[in-house]
C-alpha cells in the first residue's frame, strides 16, 4: 500500500496549512463502492455515499462514501445548532455566524497530489433553506430540517478511472511530526477492515443473487389527483399570461408507508436509473436516497460550473421511437426556448459570483439519456471571486433555476401558493463543501426521502405559455417512474 504525502512533505505542508490529508490507496480492479459501503456502514447513524454511475468523464469519475462521529449542523427555519457525537454544543443566535462553519477554511489550502474533495463537510440544503437567503416567506415542514451537514475528516474515494481505492484522514496537525505517524497506523488499520469487508462479497458486484424482497405494502401514491395537478398547470399558465413569470416548475408529491432497509431501496434505485449526481444520505432521523442527473454547482479552487437540465422526452424500448422521440425533443421550438431561457437564468446566478467576463456555456443544448427519459442539458463556467463565503455562494445560486422558474423570487411565492405541501429536500441540493475550495452539490431531484416509517417524492414538470397542461402532467408520471419502481413490492 502507498502512503502519500512522505513524512517530510507533510512537515513541509503543515507549516503554512492546518489541514494535510494523507491518505492509503491500493489498485481494485471492478469495486463496486456500494458494496464497500454498505459492509462498512451499515450501521452507522450519520453515513454518506455520493456516486457517478452514469455520464461523461467530467461527472463520472469519483464514488465517494464514509461516515460521521463528529460535529453535526442543523437548521429549522433560521434556528441553527451545533452537536458533536448527538449533544447540542451550541445555538447559534445569527444565520451568517452558522454559515461561516460551512465556509472554506482560510487556512487549509489545496495539495497537488489530490486534486478533488478531501474532507469537510456532507450533507443537504432543502429547498425552504432559501428564506435563509432572500426576503420570502414559504410553508415549511417542521419535521424536516432544512439544513443538515455532517463534518467528515476521514472518507474513502474510488476513482473509476484508475481503478484506485483510497482511504483519507484530513484531522487537524497539532504537533505536525507525530500526527502524521498517528495518521499512518490509523490508514494502516483501516485497510485491515477494508480487506475483510472486501472478502465478504463478489468484487463484481452482482445483483443476480440478490433475493426477492417486499418493500411497500402499497403502490406510492400522489397527494394530487390528475385534474388537480391540469387545474394548477392553468393557473401557472394564467400567472404566465399576466405577465407575472415567463416559466414555473410544478411538482406533486407521491408517498407511501415503508419500513425496509433503506440501503436496498438505493441499491433498487441505482440498478433502474444510474445517474451521474446519485447519493445516498443517511442522518439519524432522515435518509435521502438520489438518482439525481443535476448539478447545481461545482467548486475546485477558483473554478466555478452548472450544468442545467431542461426539456424531457420518454424513453421507448423500440430504438426507431426512441431516436424519434430525441430528434423530436432537440428540435422542439418550445423546449429550446425554455432551455435557452433556464441557462440564461444560470448564467445571471453565476455572474453574481464570478470575474466579469468569465462566464462561458462550455457545452450547450446535448441530451442525456437514462433508464426512463431523455434530457437537454448545457454546462456554464466561470471564474469564481475571491473570499466568498458559502453563505454568498447559496444566496447566488439557490436553489436552481431549473426547479423553480424565471423570474425565480415570483415564482416561487406561486409554487408556494400552488403546491399543497412544501418540497422539504426536493429541488434542494445534496452533496460537499470541503475543507479546502471544493464543493459539488446536485439538485435533489429523481430521488426519495424516507422519514418516520414514510417514504416520499417529488416530480415536476416546466411550466411555460404554450404549457399542454395533459402532456405536462405525463411528463411528471415519466419522471415519476424510476422511483415507483425502486419502492413497488416485488413478486
Amino acid at each position: 500500500m502507498d502512503i502519500l504525502p512522505d513524512k517530510k512533505k507533510f512537515i513541509q505542508l503543515a507549516a503554512s496549512s492546518c489541514r494535510i490529508p494523507v491518505f492509503g490507496e491500493e489498485l481494485i480492479l471492478d469495486l463496486d463502492p456500494f458494496l464497500l459501503f454498505q459492509e462498512l456502514y451499515k450501521n452507522s447513524e450519520q453515513s454518506f455515499l455520493l456516486e457517478s454511475g452514469k455520464g461523461p468523464k467530467e461527472t463520472s469519475q469519483y464514488s465517494i462514501f464514509g461516515h460521521s462521529n463528529s460535529r453535526l449542523l442543523k437548521f429549522f427555519g433560521n434556528q441553527a445548532s451545533l452537536y458533536n457525537d448527538g449533544i447540542l454544543i451550541k445555538k447559534f443566535t445569527h444565520v451568517n455566524e452558522a454559515f461561516k462553519l460551512l465556509n472554506f477554511e482560510k487556512d487549509t489550502h489545496q495539495v497537488d497530489y489530490l486534486l478533488h474533495f478531501w474532507g469537510g463537510w456532507v450533507g443537504f440544503v432543502g429547498y425552504e433553506a432559501v428564506t435563509l437567503f432572500e426576503n420570502i416567506s414559504l410553508n415549511t415542514d417542521q419535521k424536516l430540517p432544512d439544513l443538515s451537514f455532517m463534518e467528515v475528516e476521514r472518507m474513502f474515494i474510488y476513482d473509476h478511472n484508475s481503478n484506485k481505492l483510497k482511504f483519507i484522514l484530513s484531522g487537524l496537525n497539532k504537533t505536525k511530526e507525530s500526527d502524521y505517524e498517528n495518521f499512518v497506523v490509523e490508514i494502516k488499520q483501516v485497510w485491515i477492515k477494508v480487506q475483510k469487508a472486501l472478502n465478504n462479497f463478489n468484487l463484481g458486484g452482482s445483483y443476480s443473487d440478490e433475493k426477492k424482497n417486499s418493500f411497500i405494502s402499497t403502490l406510492p401514491k400522489s397527494l394530487l389527483n390528475k385534474s388537480d395537478y391540469i387545474k394548477k398547470v392553468n393557473q401557472a399558465k394564467t400567472y404566465i399570461s399576466e405577465g407575472d413569470i415567463y416559466q414555473a416548475n410544478l411538482s406533486q408529491k407521491f408517498e407511501a408507508p415503508y419500513n425496509q432497509d433503506p440501503l436496498t431501496i438505493y441499491k433498487r434505485l441505482r440498478k433502474i436509473n444510474p445517474s451521474p449526481f446519485s447519493g445516498f444520505l443517511k442522518f439519524d432521523d432522515l435518509i435521502l436516497v438520489s438518482s439525481s442527473p443535476e448539478r447545481l454547482i461545482k467548486i475546485s479552487g477558483n473554478k466555478i460550473e452548472s450544468r442545467p437540465i431542461a426539456g424531457t422526452r420518454p424513453r421507448s424500448n423500440i430504438i426507431e421511437k426512441d431516436r424519434a422521440l430525441m430528434v423530436e425533443l432537440l428540435l422542439n421550438e418550445k423546449e429550446r426556448a425554455e432551455h435557452l431561457m433556464l441557462v440564461d437564468l444560470e448564467r445571471s446566478d453565476l455572474g453574481r459570483l464570478c470575474k466579469p467576463g468569465s462566464i462561458k456555456v462550455t457545452d450547450f443544448m446535448f441530451l442525456e439519456k437514462y433508464s426512463h427519459v431523455t434530457h437537454i442539458v448545457s454546462n456554464i463556467s466561470g471564474c469564481l471571486l475571491p473570499d466568498q463565503g458559502i453563505f454568498e455562494i447559496l444566496k447566488a445560486i439557490f436553489p436552481g433555476g431549473t426547479i423553480t422558474g424565471c423570474p425565480k423570487i415570483r415564482c416561487m411565492e406561486i409554487i408556494d401558493e400552488l403546491e399543497p405541501v412544501p418540497r422539504g429536500p426536493y429541488s434542494g441540493s445534496f452533496g460537499y463543501i470541503g475543507f479546502a475550495p471544493y464543493m459539488d452539490l446536485n439538485i435533489i431531484i429523481r430521488s426519495i426521502v424516507i422519514h418516520n416509517d414514510s417514504a416520499s417524492f417529488h416530480v415536476g414538470a416546466g411550466i411555460v405559455a404554450d404549457s399542454v397542461p395533459e402532456k405536462e402532467y405525463l411528463e411528471t408520471l415519466d419522471k415519476a417512474a424510476a422511483m415507483i419502481e425502486a419502492l413497488s413490492t416485488e413478486k
